[in-house]
């Protein structure tokens, strides 16, 4: 008789501490699949080790060429645009291709270990893996650009202040460059983790990256012709409208190269997600 009555008791105990109808616990939700990613991310030393040394290049390369255009044109020849604010935020020009990187390994790198495999196995419906990653590419990526910007901008107009004429964060269209400044190479990063999801490399990923922000410009420009205007909606060119604050009259506006960015982005999501739906781990 005790003998029958241990399992009821057992069985008991159990439902009590786990009610059948109470799965709250175990339900995959995109919030939880980011703090996951969010404890890969920083639980790579290189990757916060990348971001610092980025931040530092930002902040470094801002101030160099401050003080080389100080009271002179950002062109050679003494002919350009006297664009103070936008000089200091030259940093995130170089900060657009390693953030790229970022973006590309926070995946590819997944895939050569093959913990990608268990990544999907916790989050059998596999997109709210590719969305969680870019939201933190995205937010990591965000507020690197927007310290270090911040940063490069304020030091860089110090060094103005002795010389030629400086700007200020209340000054038109300062501001919104400064923030569309570190917006652009989020944008880029986010674009990494697209790339990477579609060709599941490293070097490939990066690759493709690199030839989109940097070969095709020059080769459309080369070209010329429709060429030459189609090269306007690459994701350099439409980030570069963004940060520039001094225009010439033909240049794309800051919210046209914000949709254009925004193109792309949609653009990658769309096909990563088709690629991480429809293939195998």
């Amino acid at each position: 008789m005790s003998a029958t009555s241990t399992p009821a008791t057992t069985s008991g105990s159990l439902d009590t501490a786990l009610p059948a109808g109470d799965v709250s616990a175990h339900n995959v939700t995109l919030v939880r699949v980011v703090r996951s990613e969010w404890i890969k991310l920083r639980s790579v030393r290189s990757t916060i080790v990348t971001l610092g040394l980025t931040a530092c290049a930002v902040v470094a390369f801002g101030v160099l060429v401050s003080m080389l255009s100080n009271g002179a044109p950002i062109a050679a020849d003494g002919e350009g645009i006297y664009d103070p604010a936008g000089n200091s935020l030259f940093g995130a020009i170089l900060a657009q291709v390693v953030l790229g990187a970022v973006g590309a390994l926070v995946i590819t790198s997944e895939y050569s270990t093959g913990l990608i495999r268990t990544t999907l196995t916790a989050v059998p419906r596999r997109l709210p893996v590719l969305w969680a990653k870019m939201i933190v590419v995205a937010a990591a990526s965000f507020a690197t650009m927007v310290a270090s910007l911040l940063v490069a901008f304020f030091v860089g107009q110090a060094v103005y202040s002795g010389g030629g004429p400086s700007a200020s964060l209340s000054d038109p269209g300062v501001l919104r460059a400064v923030l569309a400044a570190a917006l652009f190479p989020t944008t880029i990063a986010v674009m990494g983790v697209g790339f990477g999801a579609l060709v599941r490399h490293t070097a490939a990923a990066i690759g493709i990256l690199v030839a989109v922000l940097f070969v095709m410009p020059t080769l459309f420009d080369t070209l010329g012709g429709v060429w030459d205007d189609a090269s306007k909606y690459l994701p350099s060119e439409a980030g570069q409208a963004m940060i520039t604050v001094v225009k010439d009259s033909g240049d794309m506006s800051p919210t046209t190269g914000l949709l254009v960015l925004l193109g792309w982005i949609g653009a990658l999501l769309a096909a990563g997600m088709i690629a991480l739906k429809r293939r195998d781990a």
